[in-house]
């Protein structure tokens, strides 16, 4: 039915089917977070944020998302913090070491706002990470960044050890690691919190490690 039929809807523009997809997002690779995340993965242009201790999962999925990027010829910068990146590790996941840029952790705090700014105006990065011990960014800091990662359609993940029980709007996506299982506490337009079990997560990395393994063996 044409608007000519509807002369009271002659003035009205109609959405195409286009306007109505999703926002877009980075794909994890983990079909149990990307089919519930409306952004079918971590979303371009917001800021998410994954907490959890070492070892719970937090950074092998920022990992996860970085092998994705690479897939489609993107770069990545990542902000290293207490954990480092070893180039043997990253080769498990196919990571091209050639379009990942690694920041080493600045002196002073104040330093790593200023670098955030500098790497998502860059516009060369389709996600970039920061580890934190803590968080310590002020809202009016994560504001800033919020509005670039939007006009620059960057991805920018926080991975935090230290878990807080506020949940901060200014972040689309806050995830939350532990040893058994995973809690997607925030996503937009999503029902939350919503749990994973820890198990469906590991064993996507689990294969890629044992098929390295073989390698080295053979």
């Amino acid at each position: 039915m044409s608007a000519s039929a509807l002369p009271a809807f002659a003035n009205i523009s109609f959405v195409s089917p286009e306007e109505l997809a999703p926002p877009a997002g980075v794909p994890t690779g983990i079909s149990t977070f990307d089919d519930f995340l409306l952004w079918k993965g971590v979303p371009k242009g917001e800021l998410t944020l994954f907490q959890g201790s070492p070892g719970t999962g937090a950074t092998s999925l920022w990992i996860q998302l970085t092998q994705k990027a690479h897939e489609k010829d993107q770069w990545v910068a990542w902000v290293n913090s207490a954990q480092n990146l070893f180039p043997t590790h990253l080769a498990t996941h196919k990571i091209n070491l050639k379009k990942l840029l690694v920041v080493k952790e600045p002196a002073e705090q104040e330093q790593l706002f200023w670098i955030l700014q500098e790497l998502i105006t860059s516009s060369l990065f389709e996600v970039i990470g920061c580890q934190l011990k803590e968080m310590f960014l002020k809202n009016h800091q994560l504001q800033k960044l919020k509005k670039l990662c939007r006009f620059h359609k960057v991805a920018l993940i926080f991975v935090c050890h230290r878990a807080s029980k506020f949940i901060n709007p200014l972040f689309s996506l806050i995830i939350q690691f532990q040893r058994d299982f995973v809690t997607v506490l925030r996503a937009l337009h999503r029902p939350t919190p919503y749990h994973i079990a820890g198990s469906m997560i590991h064993a996507n990395f689990m294969p890629q490690f044992k098929n390295h393994a073989n390698k080295l063996l053979s």
